[in-house]
C-alpha cells in the first residue's frame, strides 16, 4: 500500500492519472444506473433470486499468480473480457445481475484493484458486508502486486498505483466503519492521511472514527482541520454529534443533527447515524424520517433487490408493550441495507430460529451473529446484542464463544437494571451442565425455571443437574414437569426412566423407556436400556414364568 517516492506536498488533494482511473469512474456510474434504473417507462421490475449470489461469491487474491502466468495473448483476452463484464454491468437494471458481472469481471483479470473495487462497491450497496471485505482484501492484494515492475499493469506508472492505495485504503476505513470496527477502520484511516495528509475525504471518516472512540480533542482538531478547508462543510456537526453520542450526552448529539443536512456523497450512513441516534431518544418519527432519507440516498433507492419491511426492534417495548415497530431495508430479501439495526437483528434472529437445517440456515446464523456484533460494538454492553450473539452460537456449536456472550448478557441485564432472561440463564445453564460445571448450572438453571417455569428443557436440564448431585426427589419433580410441559420430548422420559431404573421402580421405568423409544425409534441406547428393564423385570421374584 505505499506510494512509493514519489513527493506530495502537505493537504494537496490527490491528482488522477488520465485513463488510469477509467474503472474507478465507473463505479461511480454504476451507482448511478443502480439509483436511475427503472426510471424510464413504467414496468415493474421483479429481483430474481439473489441468495445464491451469496452462498456462490469467491475471491481468491492468490489467483493473481496463474493469471500472471498466461501468456500475453490470453492475459489480453481476459482482460478484454473483464472490460465486457464490466461494461455489461454499467448498463444491467439488475442488482444480482451487477453482482455476477462484476465479480466475473474481477476474476478474469485479477490483478486490477479497479475491478475488485468495483465489486467491493456493489457488494457493499446491497448489504454484502462479508463478500466486500473478501474483495477489498483481493483489492489490497492487487495494489501490492503493482510495486513489482514486472507486474504488466505496473506500466500504468506511479501516480496509478498512488490512486489505487488510496482508493483502497479509504473503501476498507468505510467498510469497517459500516461494521463498528473501529479499530481497523482508525488503521485505514490513518493510512489514507499517511498517504495524502489533510485530504478531506481521509480527514472526514477519521474524525467519524476517532469520535466513536472518544477522542474528543482529536475530533476538535480535524474538525478545525475541516472547517480551515471548507467552512460550509457538514462532516463537522455529523461528527460532532458521533462524539457527543459516544460520550452518553445523547441530546446533544441530537441537537446537531437536527441542524445537518448531510452531504450527498455519504448521505446513506449519515441518515443511518441520525436514525440510530433517534432511536436511542426515542424519538420515533424522526428516526423513520431520517432511515427513509437514508434509504432513499442510497445506491439501491427504487431498486426492486431492495425491499423495506416494518419490523419490531430487538428490545421490547416498555411497561409490558410489544415492541415498536421501525422501518427496514434488505437487500436480496437477506441483508441489512439500512434502516434499524435492532429491528434487522431481531428479524436475522428469527430467520435463524425458523429455518431448516442446511445452507439458508447457515447463512442467517451469520448474518443474526454480524448484526449483533455491529449493535454490541455500537452499543457496549447491550444485553440484547450479546443474547442474540450467544444463543446463535449455543445452536451452531460454538460453545466457548456462547458461554462468554451469554454470561456477559446476564451481566449486562443485571448492570442495567432489567430483570434476568429465562432464555439466556436456560441456555448458559445448559452449556455450563454439559461443561460439567454442576454448581455453576444448578444456579443459572433454577432462575431459569424461576423466570420461566412452563419451558420445558431448562427443567430437564436441572433434573440431570440434580440427578449427578444425588438429590433424587427434585431430580423426579424436575424432569416430571418436563414431559407435562413437553410430552413430546424423548430426552425427559428417558432421564425420567433411567431415574427410576436406577431407583429399582421397573414398573416406572418401563413405561417412562417405553414412551421414549416410541418418541425416537432409532436410538439404540433407550432400545438397550428398555430391554434392559424388561429383562431385570422377568428376573425379579414373583414375575410371572414366560409361556412355552
Amino acid at each position: 500500500m505505499d506510494p512509493g517516492p514519489q513527493q506530495r506536498r502537505p493537504g494537496a488533494m490527490p491528482r488522477r492519472a488520465a485513463g488510469a482511473n477509467a474503472c474507478l469512474i465507473l463505479v461511480a456510474l454504476i451507482g448511478t444506473a443502480a439509483v436511475c434504473g427503472g426510471c424510464a417507462g413504467t414496468a415493474a421490475r421483479v429481483c430474481p433470486a439473489g441468495a445464491d449470489v451469496l452462498f456462490a461469491a469467491t475471491d481468491d487474491s492468490l489467483a493473481i499468480d496463474p493469471f500472471l502466468l498466461l501468456d500475453p495473448a490470453a492475459q489480453a483476452a481476459r482482460r478484454l473480457l473483464a472490460a465486457r463484464r464490466t461494461h455489461d454491468a454499467e448498463q444491467s437494471r439488475s442488482a444480482v445481475e451487477r453482482l455476477r458481472l462484476l465479480a466475473a469481471a474481477a476474476q478474469a483479470a485479477p490483478d486490477d484493484p479497479d475491478l475488485w473495487l468495483a465489486l467491493a462497491r456493489a457488494r457493499r450497496a446491497i448489504g454484502d458486508r462479508l463478500h466486500a471485505e473478501s474483495a477489498l482484501e483481493a483489492a489490497a492484494a492487487a495494489v501490492r502486486r503493482l510495486n513489482d515492475p514486472a507486474s504488466p499493469l505496473a506500466a500504468r506508472g506511479q501516480d496509478y498505483r498512488f490512486q489505487a492505495a488510496l482508493a483502497t485504503a479509504l473503501a476498507r476505513a468505510w467498510h469497517h466503519y459500516d461494521r463498528a470496527d473501529w479499530d481497523s477502520a482508525d488503521e485505514w484511516a490513518r493510512l489514507t492521511l499517511q498517504l495524502e495528509p489533510s485530504w478531506p475525504d481521509g480527514l472526514r471518516v477519521h474524525g467519524l472514527i476517532q469520535a466513536r472512540l472518544g477522542q474528543t480533542s482529536r475530533v476538535m482538531e480535524i474538525s478545525e482541520a475541516l472547517e480551515r478547508q471548507d467552512l460550509f462543510n457538514t462532516y463537522g456537526r455529523w461528527i460532532h454529534a458521533v462524539n457527543d453520542e459516544s460520550q452518553d450526552r445523547l441530546r446533544g448529539a441530537l441537537n446537531y443533527y437536527l441542524m445537518l443536512r448531510p452531504s450527498a456523497e455519504r448521505a446513506l450512513e449519515c441518515y443511518r447515524d441520525m436514525g440510530e441516534l433517534a432511536e436511542r431518544v426515542s424519538e420515533w418519527s424522526l428516526a423513520s424520517q431520517w432511515y427513509v432519507q437514508s434509504a432513499a440516498a442510497g445506491p439501491l433507492a427504487d431498486d426492486p433487490c431492495s425491499r423495506r419491511l416494518e419490523l419490531p426492534r430487538l428490545e421490547p417495548g416498555a411497561d409490558g408493550l410489544p415492541a415498536r415497530q421501525v422501518p427496514v431495508w434488505l437487500g436480496l430479501d437477506h441483508l441489512y441495507v439500512t434502516g434499524s439495526l435492532s429491528a434487522y437483528t431481531r428479524y436475522a434472529w428469527e430467520q435463524f430460529s425458523a429455518a431448516q437445517p442446511g445452507p439458508d440456515r447457515d447463512l442467517w446464523a451469520g448474518l443474526a451473529v454480524e448484526a449483533a456484533g455491529i449493535r454490541q460494538r455500537r452499543l457496549p454492553h447491550d444485553p440484547w446484542s450479546l443474547r442474540v450473539r450467544g444463543l446463535v452460537f449455543a445452536a451452531t456449536g460454538k460453545a466457548d464463544q456462547a458461554r462468554e456472550d451469554l454470561r456477559a448478557a446476564s451481566d449486562a441485564f443485571a448492570a442495567a437494571g432489567l430483570p434476568a432472561d429465562a432464555r439466556t440463564e436456560a441456555e448458559l445453564g445448559r452449556l455450563l451442565l454439559e461443561r460439567q460445571d454442576l454448581p455453576a448450572a444448578g444456579l443459572r438453571l433454577a432462575r431459569a425455571v424461576e423466570l420461566d417455569p412452563n419451558a420445558a428443557a431448562p427443567w430437564c436440564h436441572l433434573g440431570a443437574v440434580l440427578a449427578r448431585k444425588g438429590d433424587e426427589s427434585g431430580a423426579l419433580a424436575a424432569f416430571t414437569r418436563a414431559v407435562e410441559l413437553d410430552p413430546t420430548d424423548p430426552t425427559a422420559w428417558f432421564n425420567r426412566g433411567l431415574l427410576n431404573m436406577q431407583a429399582s421402580r421397573m414398573e416406572d421405568a418401563e413405561r417412562d423407556l417405553g414412551r421414549a423409544a416410541v418418541l425416537a425409534p432409532d436410538n439404540a441406547n433407550i432400545a438397550r436400556l428398555l430391554q434392559q428393564v424388561r429383562a431385570a423385570k422377568a428376573r425379579a421374584p414373583g414375575a410371572a414364568p414366560k409361556k412355552r
